[in-house]
């Protein structure tokens, strides 16, 4: 059973006509590509060659689904549990994540992780810098308390200097006064 390109989510007529003219002739040439030979044909990147390659394996294995369901008789199921399923650890994101993963090539498999890396290593010096920041601001805040105590220690000693000299001149005035 042959399935026209265009079945595919999202290729129309003349996105298959430039499929078929870079060799991708049929769903399973599709289905069975990798993202970097997908993304060669003019108008793909990464993304969309990933998302065409997911739809087109989604669309052969519906129609494997239904011809099994054709030529085989109908079988007795167990009832349908009602219950919610156990949740998975890995995330919906994780597992596209790990399929696009094993789709892509070595070469592309340490682009992503040197981007990664590269992406891990600047979030951790953002985060040194404000600490750096954080302790240059709390250093700067205490110089300016030691320097106003300071300047709080010479007034009281200037005023303390000042209010003895004042007594002394009392004291030599009331002399004066006496003789």
């Amino acid at each position: 059973m042959k399935i026209a390109i265009t079945e595919i989510s999202g290729i129309g007529p003349g996105t298959a006509k430039t499929l078929m003219e870079k060799g991708f002739k049929s769903l399973q040439d599709i289905a069975g590509s990798s993202i970097a030979q997908l993304a060669t044909v003019p108008g793909f990147g990464s993304i969309r060659a990933g998302r065409v390659i997911k739809a087109a394996n989604e669309v052969l294995s519906a129609a494997a689904d239904s011809a099994v369901k054709t030529t085989t008789s109908p079988r007795r199921s167990a009832p349908k549990p009602t219950a919610k399923p156990a949740t998975s650890t890995t995330s919906s994101n994780e597992t596209k994540e790990n399929t696009m993963a094993e789709k892509l090539s070595k070469k592309e498999q340490e682009k992503l992780k040197k981007a990664k890396a590269k992406k891990a290593a600047a979030k951790k010096a953002k985060k040194a810098k404000k600490a750096a920041a954080k302790i240059a601001a709390a250093k700067k805040a205490a110089a300016k308390k030691v320097a106003a105590k300071k300047v709080a220690a010479k007034k009281a000693a200037a005023k303390k200097a000042a209010a003895k000299k004042a007594a002394k001149k009392g004291k030599a005035k009331s002399r004066k006064g006496k003789k």
